[in-house]
């Protein structure tokens, strides 16, 4: 080989390693339980403002929907999503707070006003989740651990930190991954070990320095539910504008 063409080999080479992006840092799994669920707890706090959009899908024995969404949230009470649909046709807009919610059908030019409870929510979306739930699903934020759970298992498996608490009559058990510390699995177990409630997180990005999954699945097993959020894009602690006002002249039925 000549030393030109040794030279162009050498540069190609560097050049394609240039492009790979950086390798992942991966720490070792040496933190406490404790230090687990602070690493966490500071990873929920660090988001303030959520912006995004992509697809989201709902499933219930009743019927299934899909379609495009937009994202404006706010800790700790307010979300704005625009729903679309074929060919990025909007067709509503849900703006929910702590004091009521507000869904509008653009299509049909008709709104619905509730109390943002889990069953007025059930009801309009077949999909019981209450107000914080919804929250914490877009953030990719499950289950925090109360003073009354107690911990029975802490190990490392597959680069993860497993953790399970004993809650009452159930069982809580976290996967938390251990660069990120976003909880990549989040099981409620009953008495018998069957689960009722299942929420997953993948596809971690970070958006600054926020560790944010773009795939986000909550699933309720005994229900045949399930809620499967899809960012195309996400901004974490960016301005958003949460607010919705009603055409003038929409149809109005509250609930």
């Amino acid at each position: 080989m000549t030393v030109r063409l040794r030279a162009a080999v050498l540069f190609a080479v560097a050049a394609l390693s240039g492009c790979a992006g950086p390798e992942r840092v991966v720490h070792e799994r040496k933190l406490r339980a404790e230090e687990v669920l602070a690493r966490v707890a500071d990873r929920n706090k660090h988001i303030a403002t959520l912006r995004g959009g992509g697809s989201i899908t709902v499933e219930s024995p009743e019927r299934s929907n899909n379609g495009g969404f937009d994202l404006n949230l706010r800790k700790p009470d307010s979300v704005r999503v625009e729903f679309s649909g074929p060919l990025g046709i909007r067709v509503g807009t849900l703006m929910l707070a702590r004091e009521q919610f507000v869904f509008y059908n653009s299509l049909e030019n008709k709104a619905v006003i509730g109390a943002p409870d889990g069953a007025t929510l059930g009801a309009m979306f077949n999909l019981t989740m209450k107000f914080d739930e919804i929250l914490n699903a877009f953030t990719g934020e499950f289950g925090a651990v109360s003073q009354a759970d107690t911990l029975e298992r802490f190990t490392v498996e597959e680069e993860m930190y497993v953790l399970v608490y004993g809650a009452g009559g159930t069982k809580k058990e976290y996967r938390v991954d251990g660069d990120s510390f976003v909880v990549t699995s989040y099981r409620v177990l009953d008495g018998g070990g069957k689960s009722e409630l299942t929420a997953l997180a993948s596809e971690i990005e970070y958006s600054g320095e926020t560790a944010m999954p773009h795939l986000i699945r909550v699933i309720f097993p005994l229900e045949r539910r399930s809620i499967t959020i899809a960012y195309d894009d996400v901004a974490v602690n960016e301005r958003v504008n949460c607010a919705f006002d009603l055409p003038e002249h929409a149809s109005v039925r509250r609930r």
